[in-house]
């Protein structure tokens, strides 16, 4: 196999590897695409659960306070009771003191109460909006999820076709030492290990190459790397 006919067969090897490498970026892109998009709306939940516990949370504090400012007021109501009762000043100078200090305590803690009830509308009709983004969210992610798995069994069922395809092409008459210099250049250079020679210039790493390279690769008679990238070079007289 001269040179011309071994770098048309490295070019379709070319082609064929770059569907295979598309095919496996799918393959790892969706199942990547599905973590993060699991992971955004795990998130949300996670911030749905906090305010649902946050409402809980006031809900029970505004019980406490108003718990706490009825037993006041029933207090506040058997001082009052007993100041009208009794005749000893001193007793009536005492329970108007408690009573004050009552009534402070009732007003005090029915501000707090008011500020927990504000604070708790807020986070429910935050957590109210966030589990009907939720359930929209999850819908579009279980149709996500089904489509993927329709793309994947697809993409594998594609990988599958174009290994066979690659692995019936490696046996014919390519010069092993040929293939060891393509094969690494595909791992080394992403994917790309050959590169067209416009002129002088590469036109991957678009580096200008001595004129007795160009030379060489014009007679066609050995394998011509770029002094730049390294890639196989080819002139397009080749195709």
């Amino acid at each position: 196999m001269n040179m011309q006919e071994t770098i048309k067969v490295l070019l379709g090897l070319q082609n064929l590897d770059t569907k295979i490498h598309s095919v496996k970026g799918e393959l790892k892109r969706l199942p990547e695409e599905r973590i993060k998009r699991r992971s955004a709306i795990d998130g949300r939940i996670v911030t749905r659960d906090e305010l649902d516990a946050a409402v809980k949370l006031l809900t029970v504090r505004v019980k406490e306070v108003d718990n706490d400012t009825t037993i006041s007021r029933q207090r506040m109501r058997k001082l009052e009771k007993a100041m009208d009762e009794t005749g000893d000043q001193a007793l009536v100078m005492a329970y108007q003191h408690e009573l004050r200090s009552l009534k402070r305590d009732v007003s005090q803690a029915e501000e707090e109460g008011l500020e927990f009830v504000t604070k708790a509308e807020g986070f429910k009709e935050k957590y109210d909006a966030l589990v009907k983004e939720l359930e929209e969210e999850e819908l579009v992610f279980a149709e996500f999820e089904e489509n993927m798995t329709t793309e994947l069994a697809a993409a594998e069922v594609k990988l599958t076709t174009l290994e066979a395809d690659r692995a019936a092409r490696m046996t014919g008459d390519l010069d092993p030492n040929v293939i060891s210099v393509y094969e690494r250049l595909l791992i080394s250079r992403q994917g790309i290990a050959l590169a067209n020679l416009d002129g002088r210039t590469c036109q991957c790493c678009w580096m200008e190459v001595p004129a007795n390279l160009s030379v060489r690769i014009a007679r066609a008679q050995d394998l011509v790397t770029c002094p730049s990238c390294d890639r196989i070079l080819y002139s397009a007289t080749y195709n």
